[in-house]
């Protein structure tokens, strides 16, 4: 029987075998008595690719039978090193608790910090320690110390690499956000089968056929004495990955679409602001906390681009010091030097409102995707740079109704159609409220919105309603490609750009 003319029991037809795939089958030959692991092979002059490109080929050809296992490997984040570390806030929170017998809410938020103490008091809740009345005491509670022992015993034995896991703390810390993190991957278990042997032996027989012709064989003249492998042009060929669209870029696109397909227009921003235009056209007052340097980068520079529409730096004033109409004011002495800084925008509702005045005339819907800055400490949801989704509409019909089925319908085009308002607070918009999406049973806050307060809008000539909205791009993105950390969205991992896949 001919190696390329193998048949197997179903009557198929096999492809002849190449030299790399008659080493594998060898192995397995050798070992027939067992499933194989694809990472137990060991051929010497075959690296692992080689040796898993030749398996995938003898799959196809029917040459081998194939179980295939998905395992769970688990590992800490950053913050579950952190965590293991400093340890775990419900056990601080814990011990603090008992070594003053009782401690208020605000006490514990600034012992551990308003994130941790957040935790600390989620974690404490399902251990039926809640705060009553503003104060967390142990009254009634039995003692904790063994629960929080095999905790630390869990994040322990992961840090050091066991695979022996208790099931249950493997649950508890998947149901908590971003102390462990899971990869699955398939593995792959090998035996030859009936065809895999026949090809075997013929090979063995009739001798290897050369697959590739290379100037060592033909001065040695080696190709005179052997036959070549027949060139299948049936064969399965091996996927080539070339460039693709990064996951921001496609979610952009796609955000993009559906602003232009509601009637929507893109308008343009700068990078670099004017504080005045960044913030005092939005009636933010200069003793704000997002001005501080904590919370926004400021330039330090003496030479600085002509401002655009320089006239309105009379009309903040105003508005800032005595307010419009029926509005009052900040009350305060509006500083020009303040409003004169320049700085990295934080929003992009700074573009809405400049092209807002320079286009008074409604109706007007405009929106961008555009990068900002916040001076954030960088960690699983904070990024120091960012996209912001940001909409506007400014016509006759603009109100919070309006606002609400405009959400619906940008959300729902997004895939969140269970949707929630609740009233928030902004700044330049009242009334305010967020918008809260269900995914996978847990509610999220997907973006803010409101209406334009007067103070913002008749200033600047603006005689009718504005609404507007936005959220950040790089969140969207953690929901639709499951992540839990903000930061794997830019990672150079080639696997995962490659795989990515939004939510159905």
């Amino acid at each position: 029987m001919k190696a390329d003319n193998l048949e197997n029991n179903s009557g198929a037809v096999q492809a002849n075998i190449s030299p790399n795939e008659v080493s594998v089958l060898k192995f397995l030959f050798a070992n027939r008595d067992a499933w194989i692991m694809e990472d137990q092979i060991r051929i010497e002059g075959l690296n692992v690719r080689e040796i898993a490109s030749s398996v995938s080929w003898l799959e196809s050809k029917r040459l081998i039978d194939v179980n295939r296992n998905e395992i769970s490997n688990f590992h800490l984040t950053e913050e579950g090193r952190r965590f293991l570390q400093e340890g775990l806030p419900e056990e601080r929170a814990y011990h603090l608790i008992s070594s003053r017998k009782q401690l208020t809410v605000s006490d514990l938020m600034k012992e551990l910090g308003e994130s941790d103490g957040r935790i600390a008091l989620a974690q404490l809740a399902k251990l039926r320690i809640k705060p009553r009345n503003g104060v967390v005491s142990l009254d009634g509670v039995p003692l904790l110390d063994d629960e929080f022992a095999r905790r630390r015993s869990f994040l322990n034995s992961l840090a050091a690499g066991s695979a022996d896991l208790p099931a249950d703390m493997i649950n508890h810390f998947r149901k908590r956000e971003n102390v462990i993190q899971e990869h699955r991957r398939i593995i792959r278990s090998l035996r030859i089968n009936e065809n895999g042997i026949r090809a075997l032996s013929s090979s063995l027989s009739t001798g290897n056929l050369l697959g590739e012709l290379t100037p060592e064989v033909i001065a040695s003249g080696h190709w005179k004495s052997v036959g070549f492998q027949p060139y299948d042009l049936n064969s399965r060929v091996e996927r080539v990955l070339g460039s693709g669209v990064h996951p921001i870029t496609y979610l952009s696109r796609m955000v993009k679409e559906i602003f232009l397909e509601l009637g929507f227009s893109e308008m343009p921003g700068h990078y670099i602001e004017y504080a005045a235009w960044n913030m005092d056209a939005l009636f933010i007052p200069q003793d704000h906390p997002a001005r501080d340097m904590q919370d926004t980068f400021y330039l330090d520079t003496k030479k600085k681009p002509e401002m655009e529409h320089p006239e309105v730096m009379d009309i903040f004033s105003r508005v800032h010091e005595n307010g419009i109409r029926g509005y009052r004011g900040w009350g305060y002495k509006w500083s020009r030097e303040k409003a004169s800084q320049l700085l990295l925008r934080t929003h992009t509702t700074v573009s809405t409102i400049r092209y807002l005045y320079e286009h008074p005339e409604p109706p007007q819907a405009v929106f961008s995707v555009e990068k900002v800055f916040r001076h954030e400490s960088v960690d699983w949801k904070h990024l120091a740079e960012l996209h912001q989704i940001e909409g506007a509409y400014y016509g006759k019909d603009a109100s919070l109704a309006s606002l609400k089925w405009l959400m619906r319908e940008f959300y729902s085009r997004l895939g969140f159609r269970d949707l929630k308002f609740i009233p928030s607070y902004y700044p330049y918009t009242e009334p305010s409220m967020d918008v809260v999406g269900t995914i996978d049973g847990k509610e999220m806050e997907l973006g803010g919105s409101g209406v334009f307060r007067p103070e913002v809008t008749k200033p600047l000539g603006l005689k009718v309603p504005v609404i507007a909205w936005g959220l950040g791009l790089e969140r969207l993105a953690m929901i639709y490609f499951g992540l839990n950390d903000i930061r794997d969205i830019y990672q150079s991992d080639l696997d995962w750009l490659r795989t990515y896949r939004l939510r159905d």
